[in-house]
């Protein structure tokens, strides 16, 4: 191996390293990269508008049991056929109106205590159930619908809802606050971190469903006497959105 040269390297190496360098380190810690992800920043901000209910959704049930299943059927169409023609002298409108479930159920016999060994069960009779959901915009007759359904026939209530008829507009009245809260939440948070926001990234509504965030308020019914009104109070409905909103995340050391 030759080390002629050797001497030379090694001074052309020191010279080379005593030398001042172009190097700025506060701006190499921000500098992008071709092909790196930007910086970035995130927000998740929740809207909500609370609106008065307009709208009123109830499932009314008929059960009726006798021994033979023609009897059980018959009685029970007698008594949804009553509840039809009182919501409608009430005021309700056909449309409004909707047949659910209809079910014809054998009941069984039990075992005695103790039990015989050559035991069978047989049918003792029959229970029929017929469901009506109504879905209407006369919350104000929701105390005397229930009421009269009752001396009607109606022995089962369920599902009663107050909601709203259209939640379109203040659906989207939540999404817009959702929107701005995290445009502040965001502006707030890089002014803090001594960076400026940049363009939007994504913007994602992240409220599940059609209508999402609008939650029904359920409404506690006590079926009283035939004769008594059901004391109803609707109250209000909260309906909200969700949004995620990711910012490119600018440093003030990129805009030197």
């Amino acid at each position: 191996m030759n080390y002629r040269f050797l001497p030379g390297l090694m001074l052309l190496f020191v010279v080379s390293a005593c030398m001042p360098h172009p190097f700025h380190p506060e701006r190499s810690l921000v500098a992008a990269v071709p092909g790196q992800i930007p910086q970035q920043l995130q927000v998740q901000a929740e809207g909500r508008v609370e609106a008065t209910s307009d709208q009123l959704q109830l499932r009314l049930g008929v059960i009726t049991e006798a021994g033979d299943a023609d009897q059980a059927v018959n009685e029970n169409n007698q008594r949804m056929s009553r509840v039809i023609t009182t919501l409608a002298e009430l005021g309700l409108d056909r449309k409004d109106l909707a047949t659910g479930q209809f079910q014809i159920q054998p009941q069984w016999s039990q075992p005695p205590r103790p039990t015989p060994a050559n035991w069978q069960r047989e049918i003792i009779g029959y229970r029929v159930s017929n469901d009506l959901w109504i879905r209407t915009t006369r919350i104000d007759l929701a105390g005397q619908l229930l009421g009269l359904a009752h001396q009607a026939g109606v022995n089962q209530v369920g599902n009663l809802q107050f909601t709203i008829a259209d939640p379109d507009n203040y659906q989207q009245q939540a999404m817009a606050l959702a929107t701005q809260k995290a445009l502040k939440q965001a502006q707030v948070l890089a002014t803090a971190a001594g960076a400026e926001l940049g363009k939007i990234l994504s913007l994602t509504l992240d409220t599940p469903g059609g209508h999402s965030g609008t939650a029904p308020l359920m409404a506690e019914a006590r079926m009283m006497t035939a004769t008594d009104v059901v004391p109803i109070t609707p109250g209000n409905v909260d309906i909200q959105a969700t949004v995620t909103v990711v910012f490119e995340l600018i440093s003030p050391a990129r805009n030197q």
